[in-house]
Formats: structure tokens, sequence, C-alpha cells
């Protein structure tokens, strides 16, 4: 027999535990002496003790384990439910490695902000070429190299077995969509050459034949390796210059030889873009006009009541909703002669998926009468605009609020609402009626 202590270090286990076990009628010992207290242990109950710990490793609480320990476990038993826990504990360190991989990237990503690299972003025009390209889908961002890596192989193997001379550089076009880390679209490219004298269609296949289109105009920016490439630096650059973005931006991937892998490669990320001025097609009329702010304003807080919306009214819901408002303004105690519509933008709504509030500026306490609600408009600094007409030109006055003024004035608006304010001069969107939209800015 030993003592505890010498069977806590036997055993790899502190007195301590060794105590709590007894405690918990888990792992008694097998004798006490009386006169002195000592408790003693034999090697037997090593494997006793072996269970206890496998299963609290596996998660199980000491409640739990002597329950199990007194229906038995097998041997087999235990070691199938290690092995599982084993599987399970390779994958999460897999999964720790991964974010700490994710946490690496990030903080370069955060160290670089803001630093120029030095390299001049040149404004050219891309010309059309032939293009063979396959698509593929990493399941994680950790593969996507690999994919990656696949697609060119793909790709190159199709060319020589097609006869097609490869003739330019390889190149990733980056689709519009949501970042996804767990479903990764990788469209990988390269510039090829018919050969005439093979009359044979290219075989179909999961690779395809296209002519990539003319940018008459792309801001290029020489960059670092894959992970590390500068778009936001040359995003700045476009805005700051006054164009803007609009098109599939393209990385080229720059390498020493063919066999280089392609995320050892420079790249230089080439951006579509157009000159801030220009307008989308339903703006060519107003072309020349600037939008600006009628005024700025600080309003303290208030309170609005009257009746919400939620949606992405479709249907015009908002329009009803105020039809319905309207007859119920006596049951309103206004303060004011202005009308409200508050917009409230929540961060996790699904797309497009908005809260309206119409109504009226009311006192602080104010009750709502049945089917009404009232919302808390924070203090806030204003950007003041005047919409002119009617509804039908109301988004393309967000617009350019959007992607004309705040860019070119350096403002950044605060998020999570704006409003719409009503007036004597609004006319129920007739040709000269008059509206103001207060976006809170910072």
């Amino acid at each position: 027999m030993f003592k505890i202590g010498d069977f806590s270090r036997i055993a790899h286990v502190s007195v301590k535990t060794l105590r709590h076990y007894a405690q918990e009628g888990l792992l008694e010992p097998v004798w006490i002496d009386r006169y002195s207290g000592y408790r003693y242990y034999t090697l037997d109950q090593l494997t006793h003790l072996n269970q206890i710990l496998a299963l609290k490793d596996l998660g199980f609480t000491l409640d739990q384990i002597k329950h199990l320990l007194k229906s038995g476990v097998t041997a087999d038993e235990l070691k199938g439910m290690l092995r599982l826990k084993r599987m399970e504990l390779r994958k999460h360190v897999i999964e720790e490695q991964q974010r700490l991989a994710r946490i690496e990237k990030r903080l370069e990503q955060i160290e670089t902000e803001g630093i120029s690299s030095g390299n001049v972003v040149l404004l050219k025009p891309i010309q059309s070429s032939l293009t063979a390209w396959a698509h593929s889908r990493a399941a994680t961002i950790e593969q996507a190299d690999d994919a990656r890596e696949g697609l060119r192989q793909l790709i190159f193997n199709w060319c020589t077995d097609q006869h097609i001379r490869i003739t330019g550089q390889w190149f990733s076009l980056l689709k519009d969509g949501s970042f996804d880390d767990e479903k990764v679209d990788l469209h990988l490219g390269v510039q090829v050459e018919l050969n005439p004298t093979v009359k044979e269609k290219p075989a179909a296949g999961p690779v395809r034949l296209s002519r990539l289109t003319e940018i008459p105009l792309a801001a290029c920016l020489l960059g670092g390796t894959v992970g590390q490439v500068p778009q936001t630096e040359l995003l700045k650059w476009i805005e700051l210059n006054g164009y803007g973005a609009c098109g599939e931006t393209r990385l080229i991937y720059l390498g020493e030889t063919p066999e280089t892998p392609l995320n050892k490669r420079v790249i230089e990320i080439q951006v579509p873009v157009r000159c801030g001025t220009e307008r989308d097609e339903r703006n060519i009329e107003n072309k020349e006009q600037k939008m600006e702010p009628v005024k700025f304003e600080t309003l303290p807080a208030f309170k609005v009541m009257g009746m919400k919306y939620r949606g992405k009214n479709e249907n015009g819901e908002i329009s009803e909703m105020w039809g319905k408002l309207n007859p119920r303004f006596p049951e309103i105690p206004v303060v004011g002669q202005s009308a409200f519509g508050v917009c409230m933008m929540e961060s996790n709504a699904p797309d497009g998926v908005f809260e309206y509030i119409a109504g009226f500026k009311v006192a602080a306490d104010a009750i709502p009468p049945e089917g009404m609600v009232v919302v808390d408009v924070p203090e806030n600094k204003y950007a003041v605009f005047e919409h002119v007409g009617g509804k039908e030109t109301l988004m393309n006055t967000y617009h350019l609020i959007a992607t004309e003024w705040f860019p070119r004035s350096g403002m950044k608006p605060i998020g999570g609402f704006d409003m719409e304010v009503y007036d004597e001069n609004f006319k129920n969107f007739e040709p000269d009626s008059v509206m103001y939209i207060y976006e809170p800015i910072k």
C-alpha cells in the first residue's frame, strides 16, 4: 500500500484532488490509519483513477462519472469514447490553428492600413482578350490557395489537350458578393490564343473560353502576394481622386516563371473606374447637378409618435401607412407643424429590410394611442438635403448623397437611422413639392 502522497506522485494527481474524489465517493482509500490519519491506496486503484480522469477529460461531471462507473463502463467502451474525443480535439486544434492564421493576417492588414506601399497608381485601359477560365469553390479560406492551384493545373492541362497556347498572365476575378470564409468562390483565368491550324472546336468541359470585356479605364497598383494585396490603399486613392469603382476587380499574378505558385507571385490589382462626376443613365438629365446640403443643423433629442412599418416597401406600404395615419392626426398631441419619417436600419436585418416610423413630434411624456408607437430620436448633428419633385426620383437623391456628397465632403454618416422631414413646402410629391432629408453625421 502507498501513502496518499506517494500515490499522488505515482498517479500524477494532486493530493487535493485525491481527497476531493474520496469526498465525492469516487475513489476512497483502501485503508485509513485511525491513529495518524494517513490514507493508503493500492496500485490496483490506478486503473479506477485513470477511468475517472479519462471520463473527466471527456467532459463528464463528477456526478455523471459516478453514475457511469456504477453502471459499468468497459475498457473497450472507454477506449471508443476517448478515440472520439481525440478526433474532436484534433479538429478543434486545426480550427484554432486556422483561427490563429486569420488573426495573423488581420494583424498584418491592421499594421499596413493607412501606410502607402510607395507604388504609384496608374490609370490605363485594359484591352479585351480571349480567356480560358474556370470556377471552383473552396470549403474554407485556408483551402483557397490549394483550390486555386488546382484550378490552374486544370486549365493548363485543358489548354494543352486542346492545343491552345497560353499567351498572358494568370488572373482572378473578384465577383460581387459578400465574404464567406466557409464558401470561397474562385474564378481563375489566363489569356490564350487559338491555334489557327486546329479546325475542331474546343471540347466542352469545366474550362470555358470567353472573351474578357475591355476596361476603358482601370486604376492599377502593384501589390504584395495573395492575402497582402493593398486593396484598401487603392480604393482610397480612387475615392480621393474623384473616381468610382464600376466593375469586377482583377488580380493579375506576376510570376518569375510559369511554375511559380500563384500564392508566391506579386499581384497587380486592377479596378475598373469611371469619373466620379458621371451619373447612372437615369441621372443623365441632371449630369451637371452637384448634391449639396442646404444647411447643417444640430437637433436635441426628441420623440416621434406615429405608426411603424417593417419591411422592404416593395408595394408602397409606407404611403399606405401615411394614408391611415393622417386621419388620426387629432389623436396625437403634436408639438410643432412638421411631420417626420424616421428610418431605422438594423445591422442584422435581412437585406433591404428596414423600419420606418411615420409620425409627428410629441412631448417627452406623451402616451401613444392604440395602434401607435413612440420612438426616441437622439441628439445629433445633421446634414440637411432638399428633395424636389416626385417619389420616382427620391431614390436618386439618396444615391447621390451616399455616392457623391459623402465621399467628396470627407464627412462620415453615423449610420443606424436617418429622417425625412415634411413641412409646409411638402405638396404630396407634386413637381414643386419639397421635402428634407436629415442625414446624421460625425
